[in-house]
């Protein structure tokens, strides 16, 4: 049984090239592709309807024309050439080949070529069939898909960088209004006002600081709980500096992650409970 790339063998007799036509010609009168059957010196020995349909030339000056004389020679192609000189007379059959190649009358085009050649055992004659697939439509797609594909990370990298850029403003102005409200906590003389106050800074406090943690981490939307809980009590501290007493708050936590709402939540509670301590 042969196998891919072997030899198609006509079994039966056939005594003269005039044999081998009459196949030839009858085999491609059924096929709807482009399919050029070719003798031993690349002449061209049938043609199928769609071949003179697709390349724009007609029979006359088709049949018995060295394949690289056909339409004024556009079909002398280096790549073509390749194949059937030096691939074909080594590996007989070649699936697949790929010809990029701006076609007179018809224009740019890239084709599959698929190639065997057929040996006869009663007859030193051979004949290769040359199939034909356009694939200019796939590979646009392909191109165009490759472009979009490329449009679309730019996009996502832009994306991500305003992303950053806004949490890294929002972070910003989140310190700021806290600031601002320790400003006017420490400057109302009513000590209800005052403790609203302080109550709204810490509570900024504990927002900004999910949002930085959030920056830090490029915008995943998990909260390292320890090192979260850390850096939250140490802004607490530091924001009650110059209070009447020095307050040092320590965080003992799991290193588990938490997403930023719940992080947030977690941050509110901390905060109160730190603000009550101190009540």
């Amino acid at each position: 049984m042969p196998g891919p790339d072997s030899p198609s063998v006509i079994t039966k007799p056939i005594p003269g090239i005039e044999n081998a036509q009459t196949l030839a010609e009858a085999i491609v009168d059924t096929i709807h592709e482009p399919l050029l059957v070719l003798d031993g010196g690349l002449r061209v020995l049938a043609a199928s309807r769609a071949f003179y349909e697709i390349f724009k030339v007609d029979s006359d000056h088709t049949m018995g024309c060295r394949l690289y004389d056909l339409g004024d020679g556009q079909w002398n192609i280096p790549a073509l050439r390749e194949l059937l000189e030096t691939i074909i007379p080594t590996r007989v059959a070649m699936d697949g080949f790929e010809v990029d190649h701006d076609f007179p009358g018809v224009g740019r085009r890239t084709m599959l070529l698929n190639a065997r050649k057929v040996l006869y055992e009663t007859s030193p004659n051979s004949t290769i069939l040359l199939a034909f697939t356009d694939i200019t439509a796939r590979r646009v797609i392909e191109r165009e898909k490759e472009l979009l594909l490329a449009r679309t990370g730019d996009l996502l990298q832009q994306q991500q960088t305003l992303l950053q850029e806004m949490q890294h403003r929002v972070v910003n102005s989140l310190q700021i209004i806290a600031s601002i409200l320790m400003l006017k906590a420490r400057k109302v003389t009513s000590e209800e006002s005052r403790g609203h106050l302080r109550d709204a800074h810490q509570r900024v406090l504990s927002v900004a600081e999910v949002q930085s943690h959030l920056h830090a981490t490029g915008g995943v939307d998990l909260i390292a709980v320890g090192s979260y809980l850390t850096k939250l009590c140490a802004s607490l501290s530091s924001s009650m500096i110059g209070e009447s007493r020095p307050i040092a708050i320590v965080a003992e936590a799991d290193d588990g992650r938490i997403g930023s709402d719940r992080a947030v939540s977690l941050g509110l509670i901390v905060t109160e409970l730190v603000i009550n301590s101190i009540k």
